[in-house]
């Protein structure tokens, strides 16, 4: 039981650091980042998530739902481009616009990043209680949705 109530409360944390950045997960996101090799932040992790869960999208799109400044986009994305995380295309719909979107490259560091940070969440979560972990999960679910109003 226990084991399924963390899986539960692990993709509730990671579904929330978009909304809540740089928060408690920080130690816990740069400790994962430290063991998987690559030289990535947490924005930069933050667009890769995003990438994965919603496809190709505008760099503009993407600095809006990550609440990114438009200035601080092009760094990120030009660090990322660079390692070949991610790849710019030129939209086939507006030329002028350029879309963003995850490498294969990309996605397997993601998977292995994200697999490190389901183990880091694991450990430190793993000394509460049955009950610490349903509230912790119910307080988390109640949090997603009043933070997606705002």
């Amino acid at each position: 039981m226990k084991k399924d109530l963390l899986d539960i409360v692990i993709g509730d944390l990671l579904a929330v650091p978009p909304l809540i950045r740089r928060g408690i997960n920080r130690k816990v996101i740069k400790a994962a980042f430290a063991k998987v090799g690559e030289d990535i932040s947490v924005p930069h992790f933050e667009i890769m998530r995003l990438l994965q869960e919603t496809g190709t999208q505008h760099i503009a799109e993407i600095g809006e739902k990550l609440l990114i400044p438009k200035s601080q986009m092009t760094p990120l994305i030009d660090r990322l481009v660079g390692l070949q995380i991610v790849e710019r295309q030129t939209d086939e719909t507006d030329r002028r616009l350029t879309n963003i979107v995850l490498t294969d490259k990309g996605k397997a560091i993601l998977k292995e990043k994200d697999r490190t940070l389901r183990v880091n969440f694991r450990v430190k979560l793993s000394h509460l209680t049955d009950d610490e972990l349903k509230e912790l999960s119910i307080s988390l679910r109640k949090l997603r949705v009043i933070l997606s109003k705002i």
